[in-house]
C-alpha cells in the first residue's frame, strides 16, 4: 500500500461525471483540494474506476465481493449502474495494487479523512 495521486490518465480513460458538475468546476475541476462525488459508470463487463486501485477495475469482484467500500471511507452509494465515490481529485490517497492486497487489510489508514470528505460533500450539499 502507498500513498499515490489521481492517476489522471487513467481516470480519463473510464466513464465518469461531476455529480455536481458546477461546484467541482468552481472547486477547480481535477485540481480540487475539496471533496466532490463522481459517478463512474459500469460498462458491460462490470467495469469501473476505484480510487483505492487507481485504474480501472472490475466493481463486482475487485471492489463489492471484498467489501472494499467498507475498508475505504469514500463510497457515497449506488444508483442503478453507477457507484458514487468522494474524495478530494487533488489530495493523494493510500493505494492497493493487487486483489489479495485489498483482501488482506482490515481498512485503509486514510479511511476517517476520506469518511469526513464524503460528510463534507453531504453537508454541504444540503445547505
Amino acid at each position: 500500500m502507498k500513498k499515490t495521486d489521481l492517476d489522471l490518465e487513467r481516470l480519463s480513460s473510464t466513464s465518469w461525471k461531476w455529480l455536481n458538475s458546477e461546484e467541482a468546476e468552481v472547486s477547480g475541476g481535477e485540481n480540487s483540494r475539496q471533496p466532490q462525488a463522481m459517478y463512474f459508470f459500469t460498462d458491460e463487463k462490470n467495469r469501473s474506476f476505484c480510487r483505492r486501485y487507481n485504474r480501472e477495475v472490475n466493481f463486482k469482484r475487485d471492489v463489492e465481493d471484498i467489501g472494499l467500500c467498507d475498508k475505504c471511507g469514500m463510497r457515497f452509494r449506488t444508483y442503478r449502474a453507477a457507484q458514487i465515490c468522494v474524495f478530494a481529485p487533488a489530495e493523494a490517497y493510500y493505494t492497493i495494487d493487487t486483489r489479495d492486497e485489498a483482501k488482506e487489510i482490515e481498512e485503509f489508514p486514510d479511511k476517517d479523512f476520506a469518511e469526513r470528505g464524503v460528510s463534507d460533500f453531504e453537508s454541504k450539499s444540503w445547505q
